[in-house]
């Protein structure tokens, strides 16, 4: 399977400047994963029409109403993928998240906890 060999492609949704080789440092080192970054919803819609993204995962700076506008893509586009938002400890998130099984993870994340989480909502197995 050659797809396979470079790793299943996940959309991370994170703006200029934004400190994502800290966040997703566990992810990008990983063989069975490749990341596909996207620094606007603009941008990541591109990317889920030309990519078989498996998951979309948007960075704690992406503002609530641009997310909800990646959750409407990603179900028009990518329905079967799941979404994972990462959020500050206190940031509140719209009731259209809970409704369509957004799954939140709050800042400060333990070192290997989005890993841990994608690998929980992909069903890939750990040993």
């Amino acid at each position: 399977m050659k797809g396979a060999a470079r790793g299943r492609p996940l959309l991370v949704v994170a703006p200029p400047g934004a400190p994502r080789e800290e966040l997703f440092k566990n992810l990008s080192t990983r063989a069975a994963y490749r990341l596909l970054y996207a620094v606007t919803t603009g941008a990541a819609e591109r990317m889920l029409q030309e990519h078989a993204v498996e998951a979309v995962i948007a960075s704690p700076e992406i503002p609530p109403a641009s997310v909800s506008e990646l959750l409407l893509l990603k179900r028009r586009l990518r329905p079967q993928a799941p979404f994972l938002v990462i959020r500050n400890r206190q940031a509140e998130e719209p009731q259209l998240w809970a409704e369509h099984g957004v799954g939140v993870l709050r800042c400060p994340l333990l070192p290997d906890a989005l890993g841990r989480s994608v690998d929980w909502v992909l069903g890939v197995k750990q040993d």
